[in-house]
């Protein structure tokens, strides 16, 4: 795990600064404490590339921070991340007469390329983000893993490609000056994140998972190299949908199989030269790993597990049930609103790109409790979207139904639900009707979408200030749609079940730029290195193919990933109501999070941002301040952008 950066003059007209790239690089000093180095690469007079790289020893303690190159010094690489099946790799390489000089993974990489060309990622298992120059044919090739564990973001300007892991390497280079984009920050208002390409900074761009970018006689290209849509069934040729075909495994088969490359999966992100541990909350997906990480070992793996003094919020005790039964070394931490704040405020220090994605808190003070003891974790990220575990995918199905209900009855049930009074408690059963109903005769697309987000289309024009709303139309020739890429994944995949166009755009979109972007970074601001075995691709692959009847079974979510782990798991493990990891948001708002609020929302500070609506955001904060509406999940997502907008363009007052 490290982080890296790079400056590639690619016309050969200037070299590209390294004591410059030494000063990006160390903004990310966080993310590989280990070492670092500078790397400057020449090619005649046609290109430049200096790299630099910081990192954090998992393999090959000793090995140092350098970039890696195959015997004839063509290729240069450097990598964030790991290379899970180096082993099986190297031994072919070596077989063909390939030397190296380490055991670290990235060496594999530039003789890899040398013998596969740009098919040499299609060999990679693992959550990587690359940079290979080959000096021969002037070419960089940027890269990120499948899943998008692993981030990059690039961009060009003046003839050169910049790229690094975090935003912020970029933004210290003194030629780029941090302009807001305002048609990706209302993407972020309705998602609370960035879909890939988008970033809130003009001209910075994430490089989407599963893609190259070729940069190559003065010109940038963007490929796939692998796409999740290719694995979904297709649209049904006969049969109910959803429902098995004949060529289609049997249930048994399924589960069997779903096991082995579970435990495939695990066994290869185990491999270190450095304590590994479990992220734990005593669910289905913590609990399979911990379960096989115990097999795997043959010992009590280490799990670590947060809870909250909020006893509405406090799951710690099923989790320390479950790591009894299954045998692991328990590590257990309580925290309050003193430390959440503290958390709060030190990821929105880290933060490029704000993420209204709340759980990032405890996520932070969980890699902070963890890194105590080791320097690996596994984590669950990925099982919700394989598996169908999130109860949207229910609402999903229950809506289709409750349109079907005649349209007087539908009102009622509205002002029904509308008139409950709001619990504060984030998941609870007010919180979900009322979540259900304002969306619920939407299409799908847009549904799933306000379901899980903040503000709508339609919200949005009510939320952003007039200058803001005027800028985003003086571009008729490019209107803005911030559903357009959830619209896109779900209009075009040719599914033979509507579960499986959710579920596609919750691991394209949701899974890439909320729960990864998050894990990535409220780890690695702890130098710890998480890892998710539901991502090991030959798994997704095989899930993803899976009929939509053995994720989903009537209202039972993760059906077949039970039935795989069914010898392993206690009922109250698999029976147990999904909650997620989450932080007493709305309370903490009418207590310690109350003052940062009420001076991050002020009007005044609101208004010189330029964005939002004063009075819209006064009236949303005195609904939830005056306990008449629950509006914690909206006043987060504004909360976020107020401390992000402090850190770049207010000096940092706010943190």
């Amino acid at each position: 795990m490290c982080g890296i950066v790079g400056i590639a003059d690619l016309r050969g007209h200037g070299r590209p600064d390294p004591g410059l790239v030494a000063t990006m690089a160390d903004t990310m000093a966080h993310r590989g404490p280990d070492g670092s180095c500078v790397v400057e690469v020449g090619a005649g007079r046609v290109a430049h590339l200096t790299f630099g790289f910081r990192r954090l020893s998992i393999l090959d303690l000793g090995a140092g921070a350098r970039a890696y190159a195959d015997e004839a010094d063509r290729f240069r690489v450097i990598c964030n991340g790991e290379i899970y099946n180096d082993p099986e790799l190297r031994r072919g390489l070596v077989a063909r007469g390939h030397r190296f000089e380490t055991r670290c993974d990235t060496e594999v990489i530039p003789h890899l390329y040398e013998e596969h060309g740009l098919g040499f990622v299609d060999h990679l298992n693992g959550m990587f983000a690359f940079a290979v120059f080959d000096a021969r044919d002037n070419r960089l090739v940027l890269g990120r893993d499948r899943a998008g564990e692993k981030p990059l973001y690039y961009l060009e300007q003046d003839g050169e490609v910049m790229f690094a892991s975090e935003i912020k390497a970029l933004l210290a280079h003194p030629r780029v000056s941090p302009e807001p984009d305002l048609r990706a920050l209302t993407r972020y208002l309705l998602y609370g994140y960035f879909p890939a390409p988008h970033t809130p900074f003009a001209g910075v761009r994430k490089l989407p998972a599963g893609h190259l970018l070729i940069a190559e006689r003065g010109r940038l290209r963007i490929e796939p190299y692998w796409d999740l849509r290719r694995f979904f069934p297709g649209a049904a040729r006969g049969g109910a949908p959803g429902e098995p075909r004949v060529s289609d495994p049997t249930e048994d088969e399924a589960a069997r199989q779903v096991r082995r490359l579970l435990e495939e999966a695990v066994r290869l992100r185990l491999r270190a030269d450095v304590p590994v541990g479990v992220f734990f909350s005593g669910g289905v997906d913590s609990s399979s790993i911990a379960a096989l990480a115990v097999d795997a070992t043959g010992g009590a793996v280490p799990t670590f597990t947060l809870g909250f003094d909020d006893p509405d919020f406090n799951e710690a005790g099923y989790a320390r049930r479950a790591a009894t039964h299954l045998g692991t070394d328990h590590h257990e931490m309580i925290v309050g609103e003193t430390e959440m704040l503290e958390a709060l405020l030190a990821m929105a220090r880290v933060l490029d790109e704000p993420l209204a994605d709340a759980s990032i808190v405890p996520t932070h003070l969980l890699s902070r409790f963890a890194r105590q003891h080791v320097k690996v974790a596994l984590g669950g990220e990925g099982g919700d979207e394989l598996f169908a575990g999130y109860p949207t995918y229910i609402g999903d199905r229950l809506a289709r139904s409750y349109g079907r209900l005649p349209a007087p009855l539908r009102r009622l049930v509205r002002r029904a639900v509308e008139a409950i009074p709001p619990a504060f408690n984030n998941v609870g059963t007010e919180y979900l009707l009322k979540k259900f109903v304002a969306a619920a005769e939407l299409p799908q697309a847009v549904r799933h979408q306000v379901w899980f987000g903040a503000f709508s289309p339609d919200r949005q024009n009510e939320l952003l200030s007039p200058g803001a709303l005027a800028a985003l139309a003086g571009s008729p020739e490019r209107s803005n749609d911030p559903l357009q890429e959830a619209r896109a994944i779900v209009e075009t995949l040719p599914t033979r079940h509507p579960l499986d166009a959710l579920l596609a755009t919750d691991f394209l979109m949701f899974l890439q730029d909320d729960l990864l972007t998050k894990v990535d970074r409220a780890s690695m601001a702890t130098s710890l290195e998480v890892r998710a075995p539901f991502l090991h691709h030959p798994l997704v692959e095989y899930v993803a193919a899976l009929p939509a009847a053995m994720k989903l079974r009537r209202f039972t979510s993760k059906h077949i990933l039970k039935k795989a782990m069914r010898d392993r798991l206690t009922p109250e493990i698999t029976g147990r109501r999904k909650r997620g990891f989450n932080i007493p948001l709305a309370r903490f708002m009418h207590r310690g999070l109350q003052p940062l609020m009420e001076r991050a929302l002020h009007p005044d500070r609101v208004r010189a941002g330029g964005i939002l609506r004063p009075d819209t955001v006064t009236a949303l904060l005195r609904e939830h301040m005056e306990r008449r509406r629950d509006n914690g999940r909206l006043l987060w997502n504004l909360l976020m952008l107020q401390l992000w907008q402090s850190r770049h363009f207010g000096g940092g007052d706010l943190l």
